[in-house]
């Protein structure tokens, strides 16, 4: 080979290892420079990621902070609208009451006027009609007319009976007060209604007071309103074997508490408001209430007296007449 030749070709054998080499390292220098990019963009990401976690975190803690800090007042919230809203409703169902009891009052009153002129008006007539069957009766030698002539008599006394409890229960006015033995009272009450029905039996269970109960009031009147209420437990209780309570007892703020309780047929609790009106009264076995005067009687009275009366009762469980009247001015002191 020519000296020559070989001198010139063994610079370009160089020239190409050395491009080779520069195109290898050029080739390393890329490789190392995208690794490191990628490091460096995933150094990046972590980072934002890492801040954006601790802001998220942050936000988080903010708001469960102010859940718990607003959390109270918001049941408090809750509670103060459901507080506000039983209270309208119980306000709502008192304005309802009230009203009713202004409804039904005008109505007694005006009922009370027109009975208490009827009973005027009907009492002479029907006092001449039991005096003369009664002179009759005694005068009659034939058995079937003296029979009849008796019916007619105890038929008319009857109806006396009634115009007596119409008069009583138009006029509210007391009579002479003075301090009555609230045991007394009961026991006189108890008897006037068992000869009021003498073919009623019941067991009657006394639970009087210890002590002794004085009230302020007319003997009369009061136990005739007692004996109402007595009776009127001895008609729901004509089913059954009947068991009569009596209670006494002084309440928390000095009163007098007497209690009258049966076990008959009981009343639907949505017709107790109307029981103390006139000409309705309750009787075992009947679909329909019957008319009556008896518990109307025996609110007038107690109310004269100072004193409440009210009725409790469950179907088939009875029921309880609850009186309360002041106790007498000497007790009191």
């Amino acid at each position: 080979m020519n000296p020559e030749l070989a001198a010139v070709a063994l610079p370009a054998a160089t020239f190409q290892q050395v491009y080779d080499t520069l195109l290898t390292a050029l080739g390393r220098s890329f490789y190392i420079m995208g690794l490191a990019l990628v490091v460096l963009v995933a150094a990046l990401l972590a980072v934002v990621s890492w801040r954006l976690v601790r802001r998220v975190e942050a936000l988080q803690a903010a708001l469960d902070a102010e859940r718990r800090r607003k959390g109270p007042v918001e049941d408090r919230s809750r509670e103060m609208y459901a507080a506000l809203e039983r209270t309208l409703q119980e306000r709502a169902a008192e304005l309802e009451r009230r009203h009713d009891v202004v409804v039904r009052t005008e109505k007694l009153a005006s009922l009370s006027r027109l009975v208490g002129g009827m009973a005027h008006e009907l009492n002479n007539p029907l006092a001449a009609i039991v005096g003369e069957a009664t002179i009759l009766r005694q005068r009659c030698t034939q058995p079937e007319l003296s029979r009849g002539l008796a019916v007619i008599e105890q038929q008319a006394t009857r109806c006396a009976g009634i115009i007596r409890d119409l008069a009583a229960f138009a006029s509210r006015e007391l009579c002479e007060v003075q301090p009555l033995d609230v045991r007394a009272l009961v026991e006189g009450a108890l008897s006037q209604a068992a000869l009021a029905a003498p073919a009623q039996q019941a067991t009657v269970v006394r639970q009087y007071a210890p002590e002794l109960l004085t009230v302020s009031g007319n003997m009369e009147q009061l136990q005739q309103a007692l004996a109402n209420v007595i009776d009127n437990a001895y008609q729901s209780m004509a089913a059954v074997p009947g068991r009569l309570t009596l209670r006494t007892q002084r309440a928390a703020d000095g009163r007098v508490h007497l209690e009258v309780a049966d076990n008959g047929a009981g009343i639907d609790p949505a017709l107790l408001p109307y029981i103390f009106d006139p000409f309705y009264s309750r009787r075992a076995n009947q679909p329909s209430p019957k008319v009556g005067l008896g518990l109307s009687v025996a609110l007038g009275l107690v109310q004269a007296h100072g004193g409440k009366i009210w009725a409790e009762s469950r179907p088939g469980q009875g029921m309880t007449v609850f009186i309360e009247l002041p106790a007498a001015a000497e007790e009191k002191s």
